[in-house]
């Protein structure tokens, strides 16, 4: 039994300071485990259930609308099926898509982006190389 809760706040939230952090089913967008740094950036599965439907059908279409996660809306800097980046002020954006789950996360302000970066595509390779 994989504990996705562990995966969140060790190797996403100790890595890097962050404002939210999730694991989500690629299916259906169901939150497996996450993190909120304050009540005012609430993850919700509506939003994660668009975020992976339109990385699947179209995921340009961020480029124009921005992505919109915890309540939040982030200038989109790149998009693929696999991979959002995005920056709202000083704060980076990072979601990865792999076989069976969404991981999504965000920095307080400041935080590097590249460091996000690192952390989270990092963890998507990992869970692609365990099959899920």
């Amino acid at each position: 039994m994989t504990s996705w809760q562990t995966y969140v706040d060790n190797q996403i939230c100790a890595q890097v300071q962050c404002r939210l952090a999730v694991i989500a089913g690629i299916q259906n967008g169901g939150i497996w485990a996450k993190y909120e740094m304050d009540s005012t950036c609430t993850i919700t599965e509506t939003e994660l259930r668009l975020i992976i439907e339109k990385m699947k059908s179209n995921p340009t279409v961020f480029q124009e609308t921005g992505i919109h996660i915890g309540g939040e809306k982030y200038i989109c800097l790149k998009a693929s099926d696999t991979l959002l980046r995005g920056r709202k002020g000083s704060s980076a954006l990072c979601i990865v898509a792999t076989e069976q789950c969404l991981i999504a996360a965000a920095t307080t302000d400041g935080v590097p982006a590249g460091k996000l970066n690192i952390v989270v595509e990092r963890l998507g390779d990992y869970l692609r190389m365990s099959g899920l």
